[in-house]
């Protein structure tokens, strides 16, 4: 049987609609058979089937399904696994269709702009196609865009625009302010030119870094719709989680740690993408990071301000614990507002930190999902700031991805060298 390839992603209201439709019916399958304890054979041919829809719609429904395929604990295992297959995607676009897209980006065939092209992709992600090339004799990773996925993330974000309307009329939570930070951000991502000034930026920081490398952009093959890239090779995540002893499991976790915290305190800046698709592990080097599209700049202020709250926390300093967390933004209503369940929930949160030692387990990530249910008290009342939704996409994306590797460790001393840092702004706020 020939392997499925897509002449265009589904753009169609029609065709998203039935997607769709497929996909939450068996989202309610899976929740209704975990209330019952049932599980196995079918939920893994859910999971299939909810995979194959995601990779055919790519935008942002791929990139939901990319969340939701490392977050153990939030569906069926047999369901995760299905879901991996996202992270790299496995239903490609048709290379004629991809191929018209470079060559109206430069103007030039493509026979003219790359010594070799292999038209075979390499990945199929969420916004676009990876490709391998040969540019001025050095290998290159090209990375297409999908001919018109911008204008379905802005019809997919003109429906949560009215849900987060809707959203803002039962609690605290400022619903459109947070669909317009993500519809800023992902809007961004569809611009090649910014990821390809934002990678370099990282390059630019971790460059004195012997454990971390990130490959330079090719600007001279860079367009809004192309961006090519130095070649880099290495083992997949979960191939690496596989096959790695404990001993270098526990030490790639300790790179991915200090590179969240590093540029969250140190360079005010993320690279809030952390799934494990956009991390190789080389035999003997340095862990390369991937796919610099969704960055988020935070203000200064801010910054200093999460960096208070993470210090009283892991100093245990409750009593200093309602000074801290009301600068974050997120106390709507202090009279109602429950501190002592806040504050389990932080402490769960800097639990890994909180320690000498800790390990990385499904169940840790597992607990942490229950203060998002109806038995938190803030639930309603809370008032998300839009930066927030990164830094903890951050933090449980990091979490999920070391619990992965069942990472052990002292983490401690990474996240404290790293609240001790000076805040140098990577890209300043435009």
């Amino acid at each position: 049987m020939k392997p499925k390839i897509l002449r265009n992603i589904r753009r169609g209201f029609g065709k998203r609609a039935l997607s769709t439709g497929k996909i939450t019916a068996g989202a309610m399958r899976l929740a209704a058979r975990g209330l019952v304890g049932a599980k196995g054979e079918t939920d893994a041919r859910i999971g299939e089937a909810m995979a194959q829809e995601l990779d055919q719609m790519k935008g942002m429904a791929m990139k939901v399904g990319q969340i939701l395929s490392y977050f153990d604990g939030v569906l069926p295992p047999e369901t995760h696994a299905a879901l991996q297959k996202l992270q790299q995607g496995s239903i490609p676009v048709e290379f004629e269709t991809m191929r018209a897209v470079i060559e109206e980006s430069f103007g030039a065939s493509l026979d003219g702009l790359f010594d070799e092209f292999d038209p075979d992709p390499v990945a199929s992600a969420s916004i676009g196609q990876v490709y391998r090339a040969v540019f001025n004799k050095k290998p290159v990773a090209v990375k297409v865009q999908y001919p018109g996925v911008a204008e379905t993330i802005d019809s997919n974000f003109a429906k949560i625009g009215k849900i987060a309307s809707i959203a803002s009329l039962v609690s605290a939570v400022d619903g459109k302010a947070i669909a317009q930070e993500m519809r800023e951000r992902i809007g961004e991502e569809c611009n090649y030119l910014n990821e390809a000034v934002h990678q370099d930026a990282f390059a630019d920081a971790f460059e004195e870094d012997a454990d971390v490398h990130i490959p330079l952009s090719i600007r001279e093959r860079t367009t809004r719709d192309v961006i090519t890239t130095e070649w880099c090779s290495g083992r997949d995540f979960y191939t690496y989680a596989h096959e790695a002893d404990q001993e270098h499991r526990n030490r790639s976790a300790m790179v991915l740690a200090r590179f969240a915290h590093t540029s969250l305190f140190g360079l005010g800046t993320l690279n809030a993408d952390p799934h494990p698709g956009n991390y190789l592990f080389p035999e003997d080097g340095p862990v390369i990071f991937l796919d610099f599209g969704c960055v988020h700049r935070f203000d200064p202020e801010y910054i200093e301000n999460e960096r208070n709250l993470a210090r009283v926390v892991l100093e245990d300093r409750r009593s200093d614990f309602e000074d801290v967390v009301i600068p974050t933004g997120i106390v709507a209503d202090y009279e109602k507002f429950d501190f002592d369940t806040h504050w389990r929930m932080m402490c769960h949160q800097y639990e890994p930190y909180r320690s000498d030692t800790f390990k990385f387990t499904f169940d840790y990530i597992k607990r942490g999902t229950e203060f998002s249910g109806p038995g938190n008290p803030n639930g309603r009342i809370m008032a998300i700031p839009p930066e927030w939704i990164w830094i903890t996409r951050l933090q449980w994306g990091l979490s999920a991805v070391l619990a992965r590797l069942g990472a052990e460790g002292a983490f401690r001393p990474i996240l404290l060298k790293a609240l001790d840092m000076s805040l140098e702004p990577l890209i300043e706020q435009s």
